[in-house]
């Protein structure tokens, strides 16, 4: 059954922009066939880059990132957000996780709602496959 898939990111982390992210995913056939493939990507930075302060161009940064996947039976995403400075204090206590929202659609049906916890000194990486199979969910 082809299908039209929206995967959406967000946070309402203030220091997001400490983050290069990605958003890519696959669209798969009933018979595993890739059929499309979309990505959304923020660059900020060089990983290592440590800015002191938020730059200001980065005061309009997005705080949401979407995909859409057409003519799908299944999808594969991944979601990268990999620091590139981090946190200005070095207490591990002052520098909490920090929420990203994932929401995938398909068609006009919510199939997926998770707050994922992002560590802020290493990162994210999270993988969805989706819908899940039968013979997986057992």
């Amino acid at each position: 059954m082809e299908q039209i898939f929206r995967v959406e990111i967000s946070s309402k982390f203030e220091e997001l922009w400490r983050y290069n992210i990605v958003l890519m995913g696959g669209g798969f056939n009933a018979k595993g066939e890739q059929v499309d493939f979309a990505s959304s990507t923020a660059q900020i930075a060089k990983v290592g880059t440590n800015f002191t302060e938020k730059p200001a161009q980065l005061e309009d940064m997005p705080r949401e990132y979407k995909i859409t996947l057409s003519n799908c039976d299944n999808i594969a995403t991944y979601i990268y957000l990999v620091p590139h400075t981090l946190p200005f204090s070095n207490e591990i206590g002052t520098a909490e996780p920090f929420d990203l929202k994932v929401e995938v659609w398909c068609d006009d049906e919510k199939i997926y709602s998770q707050r994922h916890k992002i560590n802020q000194w290493s990162g994210a990486s999270i993988e969805l496959k989706l819908p899940k199979k039968e013979e997986e969910e057992k």
